[in-house]
């Protein structure tokens, strides 16, 4: 279960942690715009640098965002899906799953959806979609959020898809792949969501 914090009446409306596991989620002191991917040693010392400039009476002044990659694209609809999710934790790994199918038949090429299984994948993927409530719209050209290559190499994630001679074998490397990926992004990784960032 997600652990959700609301400390803003106690510490001035300065806290900013909304779930702390699976995945840190905490809000950005920015209105609107795209959620911001960044490693937690970037958090850390983006946090340290917020509570000095808004610790000072009559100062509210950021001098400047953590070092981050931008979650546009598809990869904001991924988003959007975790955190509808973020009280379950399996449905979290669901979604994120899901999104790896996405990459799959969107991005990769793959000999198994050169044939008709391509039915059968695309309806589990409709299948998962509804139960979920997940939808991609407009431009989404990439689904599982980007990882600094020092923690994943997003080509083998390809490679394996690649390497599937058969349906079972291309589920098995989606769901060993994107559940790595699952694994790194709530170890190492924290998000900042702008506060017009749909949360329900």
């Amino acid at each position: 279960m997600a652990k959700l914090i609301r400390l803003a009446d106690r510490s001035g409306g300065h806290d900013n942690l909304i779930a702390t596991e699976p995945l840190e989620l905490r809000r950005g002191d920015w209105p609107t715009g795209w959620a911001l991917l960044c490693t937690r040693v970037e958090s850390q010392r983006f946090e340290e640098h917020r509570r000095g400039a808004l610790g000072v009476p009559g100062h509210a002044h950021i001098a400047f965002l953590p070092v981050h990659l931008k979650l546009d694209g598809g990869c904001h609809y991924t988003l959007l899906g975790l955190v509808r999710n973020r009280h379950d934790p399996a449905r979290m790994q669901r979604v994120y799953r899901l999104a790896g199918l996405m990459e799959c038949v969107t991005n990769a090429a793959s000999p198994v959806l050169r044939t008709d299984l391509l039915r059968r994948v695309y309806q589990n993927i409709l299948d998962e979609r509804e139960q979920l409530q997940v939808v991609w719209k407009g431009k989404a050209d990439q689904f599982l959020l980007p990882l600094y290559s020092d923690h994943y190499n997003r080509d083998v994630f390809f490679h394996r898809i690649r390497s599937a001679a058969t349906l079972k074998e291309l589920y098995l490397a989606v769901e060993e792949q994107s559940a790595e990926q699952w694994r790194l992004l709530c170890r190492h990784y924290v998000i900042y969501l702008p506060a017009a960032f749909p949360a329900r």
